[in-house]
Parts: structure tokens; sequence; C-alpha cells
């Protein structure tokens, strides 16, 4: 059974963290911030980084600080570790194919992929969920917070 310090892990997840809270950052910067008494669609991006990028400095900091001592973590192995490198594909994947597929059609079938992934319902219904779930996001995030998605280049080239 491979193993690795409970420090290494924090420090590894508060590397990974930085880096995407800076990507993540980087995006955001892009959005309208809008006005004091009218928040725009980049305020609450830009809070998410902040708290992820405060979090994973917290999480950096504590895996530094008990190296010497730091009990040992077990790696997943067999079934556990297949799903674990399913899930960061299907994650890889779903950032991948936004620009092209847009924010609805990655989603359901992101969403989709997932519950398959991680449960043992039928593909219909995992299907019927992930539509409700993302008509959710869509309806708080775009909709109410007006939060700009990619349409996606497919939807661009059907509208025309």
């Amino acid at each position: 059974m491979q193993t690795i310090s409970r420090s290494t892990g924090y420090m590894g997840a508060g590397i990974v963290g930085i880096l995407l809270s800076a990507g993540y950052l980087h995006m955001t910067l892009d959005l309208p911030m809008g006005e004091i008494d009218q928040p725009g669609a980049g305020v609450f991006p830009l809070l998410v980084a902040g708290v992820l990028f405060v979090a994973s400095i917290s999480s950096l900091w504590e895996g530094w600080h008990h190296r010497a001592n730091s009990p040992t973590l077990d790696l997943p192995e067999g079934s556990d570790r297949t799903r674990l490198l399913k899930l960061i594909a299907l994650l890889l994947v779903y950032f991948l194919i936004i620009p092209w597929a847009g924010f609805s059609l990655s989603s359901i079938l992101f969403c989709t992929l997932l519950i398959r992934l991680l449960s043992e319902l039928t593909w219909v219904r995992s299907a019927v969920y992930a539509l409700f779930m993302t008509a959710a996001i869509h309806i708080i995030f775009i909709t109410i917070l007006k939060v700009p998605m990619p349409a996606g280049v497919l939807i661009e080239i059907f509208r025309s």
C-alpha cells in the first residue's frame, strides 16, 4: 500500500488551490465589477477566488508547519483509485469542453457522467437529475446573478 504524509497532502492541496485560484482570478478580471449598490457579474467569482486562495494558503501553512510529526495517509487502491482517476479526468474534460460545447451542454454531460460514476442510478435518471441541476445553476448564476457563461462554439454555429 502506498502512503504519503498528511503534511505533503496539505501542501500539495495548497499549491493546487493557489494555482486554481490564480487562474480563476485571471478569468474573473474580465467580468464587470459593477458599483457598490449594483454589483456586477465579477463580484461573486472574485470572492470565490479570494476564499479559495486564503483556504489554500492555510492548507499550505498547515502542511509546512506540521512536517516533522505528520501521520501518513493511505493512497486509494483498486476500484477506489480508478474512480478517483476517472473523476479527475472527468473534471479536466469538463473544463476543456466548456468553451466549445458551452456551459449548459457541458454541465448536463458532466453531471450525468458524474452521477453515473458515483452512484448506481440508471442513465435516464442520471440525465434527469443532471438537467435539473444544470437548470438550477443556470437560474441562479446566469439569470439572477447575471454571471456570463460561455454559450460555446457549437451553439454559435447552430444559431447562425
